[in-house]
């Protein structure tokens, strides 16, 4: 079973955290999914990478001059019909190379998400299991 929350969107992507059943516990049951609004393309990072991707996100709205690469993603600046943008692409280690064009106005909206579901990881990732299903029979 795979939960989703949908955290929010720009004009060109869609952000959502996603729950995966099956892997072990922590933030290896987590994701988050950077997907294109028309449907062509989606990200996915690792749970604990939100955050981080934000901080990145933030470098480059002021003047990512030079690609920049991690692990996870590679970020490219480009110029198309004049205007700054900004290419997340998944690293040569991810099974499908799949790449994802930010225009530069949208940075700092998607860094506001990507916190946004950095935060739900956090609250959700160590179980809400001190939360009864049911309030206790009355003695």
């Amino acid at each position: 079973m795979e939960e989703r929350y949908r955290i929010g969107s720009t004009e060109s992507v869609a952000v959502s955290v996603l729950r995966h059943e099956g892997r072990q516990e922590g933030y290896a049951q987590w994701s988050t999914a950077i997907g294109l609004v028309s449907g062509d393309a989606t990200i996915s990072v690792p749970g604990h990478y939100a955050g981080v991707l934000a901080g990145r996100l933030r470098v480059a709205v002021g003047g990512l001059r030079r690609p920049s690469r991690d692990e996870y993603l590679d970020l490219t600046p480009i110029i198309r019909d004049g205007e700054g943008a900004l290419v997340l692409s998944s690293t040569a280690r991810s099974p499908v190379r799949v790449s994802v064009e930010l225009p530069a106005g949208e940075l700092e909206p998607l860094a506001v998400l990507l916190d946004a579901a950095a935060d739900v990881i956090e609250t959700l990732r160590p179980g809400i299991g001190i939360v009864p299903d049911r309030l206790p029979d009355p003695l």
